[in-house]
């Protein structure tokens, strides 16, 4: 693995992203369709937590298959790969991913993403100190159309209130538990004065927003007590190892992380200190989220010691029994 990734840098250059997906398999509608014994497929599964478990649980083939899938539909319509079109993230030139099986068995993917035209982090980081050039400014609109550390128009207090408002209402759903809504088509006509479609449309990305602040809001949260009692103890009811669980004491995720209100530019060292005011949240892209509906977690390589940081980690999975780790 490692002499592949190293030969796919000597021949494309440096990676761009760095992205992880972890469907949640006990969730998704069409993983418990694949688990189920029904023929009919529907999106509206109502079962217990445990009952959704544990159907999962007993069908490691439906968790694969799913899991596959929704790898195949991640490189095919978010990357463009393939399919002579641009990708969320530009024209995707290669891609290199490692599958890794979490404590309970369900699987989540690493993968490294080339983008077409992308510079050397040395090439990248003259121009980005360079003052007479307009380079900084494109990218860092680049970057931010692509991926955010933020929820969208919220803050975590309003997105929290919201979730816990919406919970207790009647009818309420999950939409951890559901599949994405498709947006209605827009309106063809150049002046137009608020059709019908063009209010379809305004009301599609107002729900849009909200969605994404809830999924955001119950995947991509971290929570450092998730393994430890009130008082502060570890909870030995817990099948695996917290955060926190060291001899230092300390988050091993690394947060909270810095904040930053805007983005701002590194002069010293060029590094592009993207707009984050959330620091329990990792960053990620906002249509992936909305698509997934998991843990996701979304990462620019636009310096040469993240890359090498990353590929260690990524290829680390060599050393790991082989059910544990393959590579795409």
């Amino acid at each position: 693995m490692r002499s592949e990734i190293w030969s796919l840098i000597a021949y494309m250059g440096a990676p761009m992203w760095y992205i992880t997906l972890s469907p949640a398999d006990n969730k998704h509608p069409l993983c418990l369709y694949f688990a189920d014994n029904k023929e009919s497929f529907n999106i509206n599964i109502h079962r217990s937590d445990d009952e959704r478990f544990r159907l999962v649980a007993n069908n490691p083939v439906a968790g694969a298959r799913f899991f596959h899938f929704l790898v195949d539909m991640f490189i095919v319509h978010v990357l463009g790969f393939g399919k002579h079109r641009r990708g969320l993230y530009g024209d995707t030139s290669a891609f290199y991913g490692t599958v890794e099986q979490q404590g309970r068995l369900s699987l989540h993917l690493h993968m490294l993403i080339w983008i077409c035209g992308t510079l050397p982090p040395n090439e990248m980081r003259r121009r980005i100190l360079d003052p007479a050039s307009d380079f900084r400014e494109n990218l860092v609109k680049y970057l931010e159309g692509t991926y955010a550390g933020d929820f969208m128009s919220a803050s975590l207090k309003e997105v929290e209130a919201d979730v816990r408002d919406a919970s207790t209402s009647e009818g309420y759903k999950d939409p951890t538990e559901m599949l994405p809504e498709i947006p209605p088509s827009r309106c063809s006509k150049k002046k137009c004065n608020g059709c019908d479609r063009c209010t379809d449309v305004d009301s599609w990305w107002s729900r849009f927003r909200r969605v994404v602040n809830v999924l955001v809001f119950r995947s991509n949260l971290h929570k450092c007590s998730s393994t430890r009692n009130k008082d502060g103890s570890q909870n030995k009811g817990r099948a695996f190892k917290g955060c926190l669980d060291n001899i230092y004491g300390k988050c091993k995720a690394r947060f909270p992380r810095p904040v930053y209100k805007q983005t701002g530019v590194d002069t010293e060292s060029g590094s592009i200190l993207m707009k984050k005011t959330e620091q329990w949240l990792n960053t990620f892209s906002y249509l992936v989220t909305y698509l997934f509906r998991c843990n996701t977690d979304v990462t620019s390589l636009r310096s040469g010691t993240a890359i090498k940081s990353v590929l260690l980690y990524v290829t680390n999975y060599v050393t790991k029994a082989p059910e544990d780790a393959c590579s795409f």
